[in-house]
């Protein structure tokens, strides 16, 4: 392990010379690492698709090398890195189209990292950051109307939302936006040559896409940004919030896909219940939070080893089978033990004794007309989240 006596010596004999040398050639180091760890990350993805974080760390922020790999990918270009200005400047317009034009602007008014984040803060007066709520629409109108509420489930599902904004308001929430599934979806063309299908659903009834179509209506009349992008789910556009957006994201939703979006900057909000306060009269909130530290001590998985997992445990309710005979205990242990599926599995082939049969069977040899080991690359693309969906970025409340 490097120290910082390798690099650097501090004594009572310092001059101030010295010690202004070192603080210039930190500072242009402190400059590039991002884009450094961004590149490297764009690189290795290129290369590996599957198994590119292995490049790095475990101890890493997988949020940081999310962030740095989505704004290198902004600005692929060296050109289109100005040299006057911070990675922060960088990343602050990294989701608009006129991104180079903003960082060129900021430069030519003089700004600089801080000042230039200033309006990036819901009030600038008093320095509040910004907090976005993204909210997985399809899930809690499928939710409401399925429990009952039929034909008034939009105005349910409206109702819940902005009732929930107004209580989050007053914790700081700045942003909200209401994402919604694509009717096209690229992950069932990765399976249309597959007997079992992506996410096998029956025919909505006409009245449920009615309440689809009006909740997304009566959302938008109350302020709410609507957002869908073709053939994206709304999970992957929550995935690219919570990677893109500058400041806190919380996500309301109950999908585990969503626990690999965890991070420092990034929780879930599972659920709220309304209970009527029996001496106000109130109708009180039970927010039931997520964090990636209670995710981590929950499961003993890291948020970035979290598709690995669900690989190898499969979900029934997306019609996605993993390996067969290992679970969600087994796939547990087998990441546990091993970090990755590409280490599972390289160890399955090499007979590695912490294998048992029984599993190597499940990994290279079933189903026998098509061995998971064969199918693992769309298995993984099935359940990953995409991060670098384009955004609308006009969330504020």
């Amino acid at each position: 392990m490097e120290t910082r006596d390798q690099f650097f010596e501090i004594t009572p004999n310092s001059t101030m010379e010295a010690l202004s040398e070192y603080g210039g050639q930190f500072a242009y180091l402190q400059r590039g690492v991002p884009w450094w760890i961004g590149d490297l990350a764009r690189y290795a993805e290129a290369r590996w698709p599957e198994e590119w974080y292995q490049v790095f760390p475990e101890w890493i922020s997988p949020g940081l090398v999310e962030r740095c790999k989505g704004v290198a990918k902004a600005y692929p270009n060296e050109a289109d890195r100005n040299s006057l200005a911070t990675w922060t400047q960088h990343m602050k317009v990294a989701s608009k189209p006129d991104r180079v034009e903003l960082v060129a602007a900021m430069i030519a008014q003089g700004l600089t990292s801080d000042e230039s984040r200033k309006d990036i803060y819901a009030n600038s007066e008093d320095g509040k950051p910004r907090w976005l709520l993204a909210v997985d629409v399809n899930y809690h109108l499928h939710r409401h109307w399925y429990s009952g509420a039929g034909v008034e489930a939009a105005k349910q599902v409206c109702d819940w939302v902005g009732r929930m904004v107004e209580r989050l308001k007053e914790k700081g929430l700045t942003d909200v936006v209401a994402c919604f599934d694509s009717p096209n979806n690229f992950r069932k063309a990765l399976t249309k040559e597959w007997a079992d299908e992506y996410k096998p659903r029956p025919p909505k009834p006409p009245e449920l896409i009615q309440q689809l179509q009006l909740v997304r209506t009566l959302l938008d009349d109350s302020g709410f940004r609507c957002a869908a992008v073709d053939t994206f789910e709304a999970d992957d556009l929550m995935a690219s919030y919570a990677v893109q957006f500058t400041g806190k994201v919380t996500l309301l939703a109950q999908d585990k896909d969503m626990k690999q979006c965890l991070s420092e900057t990034c929780n879930m909000l599972l659920d709220v219940e309304w209970n009527e306060d029996p001496t106000s009269g109130d109708m009180i909130p039970d927010y039931q939070w997520l964090s990636a530290k209670q995710h981590i001590e929950a499961t003993g998985i890291q948020p970035n080893q979290w598709a690995d997992y669900q690989a190898i445990a499969g979900d029934n309710v997306d019609g996605i089978k993993g390996a067969i005979g290992i679970g969600e205990v087994g796939a547990n242990k087998l990441i546990a033990e091993f970090g990755s599926l590409l280490a599972v599995l390289q160890a399955a082939v090499a007979e590695d004794e912490r294998i048992t049969p029984k599993n190597r069977t499940s990994f290279l040899t079933l189903p026998e007309d098509h061995p998971f080991a064969e199918h693992v690359d769309i298995v993984r693309q099935l359940v990953t989240l995409r991060t670098d969906v384009r955004i609308p970025n006009d969330t504020r409340i």
